[in-house]
């Protein structure tokens, strides 16, 4: 039985959490959720590696290459809807 989905607040609270702790200077204020990541720098292609490994070890999710794209990546909310998603493809399973 795969194991438990987690809930797309959750995942947006985690990620949140994350990326203002690792990729915003120290004292900034907290991001929006629909704050555009790629555009005001904060997802380098670096940090988003490292987001991915990120997602991959507390999801255990695997994001294939296809859907490693601007689109899924603008903003925290694109970002937690594809970890939602992929939650439930058998192809995503690490």
């Amino acid at each position: 039985m795969p194991e438990e989905t987690v809930a797309l607040e959750e995942i947006l609270a985690e990620l949140k959490a994350f990326v203002e702790k690792r990729f915003l200077p120290e004292g900034t204020a907290g991001l929006d959720t629909d704050a555009p990541l790629l555009q005001l720098g904060i997802l380098t292609s670096l940090n988003t590696t490292e987001l991915i490994a990120h997602i991959q070890d507390q999801y255990r999710l695997y994001i294939p290459p296809e859907h490693i794209v601007g689109r899924n990546f603008k903003t925290l909310d694109a970002i937690s809807g594809l970890v939602f998603r992929l939650q439930g493809d058998p192809a995503a399973m690490a």
